[in-house]
């Protein structure tokens, strides 16, 4: 036997499958992709999240459009999405990939991986513009102009029962806010310097850390909020907020403390007791 023929014919044979599997991942039908990409994220979202459209984008990455979240106040518009699967973390059983996603108010980088029933989530970076955010997330009449930074780092044995592990950070540069409520009691620019804010997770336990927020208001938040992974609008709230004005802003946000109804204290701070769940939060004064 002729082994130069058998290299020869096994090395045309193998260009040829490579080539096919290419030609068939690159013309893969978009709207085939799209209809598999949501038969995966519908389930896993409870029916909240959908795909507009997907591709495969070269050389090993999947591009996902069009992503919309759906809740009560109407769909929110998340942009699109590059996926890179973890190749080599398949062949050993987990399932893994780096996601960058890329929205009109919401830029983030996050990985995950997925074994059996248990996942670990990790969020590397993602920064929110709070002058994109649509009025489903800040139904007030207010615009702000500034970022958040936000890291999350999660892990679950079983994603449907429970988070058994992680933490949450929050940070954010410079924020202003402007507007007609604002200005009817003499704010131009209501402006904060930083805000800041760890919070830690254990068996379906947020428990809130350090945390302020600083600037012409100053506010410290405690309490927990009880998770529920099945439904996570119908997590329990039990936290306190305790809002204290800068002595150069009491006398213009009394008014407004006054409209909400809430008890001013000798210092000008006041109180707000947060309860109820996270889809119908009940507050008190």
């Amino acid at each position: 036997m002729n082994l130069k023929v058998v290299y020869r014919t096994l090395i045309y044979v193998g260009v040829f499958v490579l080539f096919t599997l290419f030609f068939l991942v690159v013309n893969f039908p978009s709207e085939k992709l799209t209809d598999q990409i949501n038969e995966w994220i519908l389930p896993a979202s409870n029916g909240t999240l959908t795909a507009g459209n997907a591709r495969i984008k070269l050389p090993l990455s999947l591009e996902v459009g069009a992503i919309t979240l759906k809740n009560e106040h109407g769909p929110l518009d998340l942009g699109k999405a590059v996926v890179r699967p973890h190749i080599l973390g398949m062949l050993a059983g987990k399932k893994g990939a780096d996601v960058n996603l890329q929205g009109p108010w919401l830029d983030a980088s996050l990985n995950v991986v997925a074994e059996g029933q248990s996942l670990d989530l990790n969020v590397t970076h993602a920064v929110i513009d709070l002058s994109m955010l649509p009025q489903e997330i800040l139904p007030v009449p207010l615009k702000l102009v500034g970022e958040v930074e936000l890291s999350m780092g999660l892990s679950s044995k079983d994603l449907t029962r429970e988070i058994s592990s992680g933490d949450v950070r929050i940070k954010s540069g410079p924020v202003t806010a402007v507007g007609n409520l604002l200005s009817a009691v003499g704010f131009a620019t209501l402006k904060i310097t930083s805000v800041s804010a760890i919070a830690t997770v254990e068996n379906n336990v947020v428990t809130l850390g350090e945390n302020a927020i600083e600037g012409d208001i100053n506010a410290t938040a405690r309490g927990v909020i009880r998770l529920t992974p099945a439904d996570f609008r119908a997590s329990r709230l039990d936290l306190s907020l305790q809002i204290k004005p800068a002595p150069a802003s009491q006398e213009q946000l009394k008014p407004i403390f006054s409209l909400m109804g809430a008890r001013v204290r000798s210092d000008g701070s006041i109180n707000l007791r947060i309860r109820g769940t996270v889809s119908k939060p009940s507050i008190t004064m």
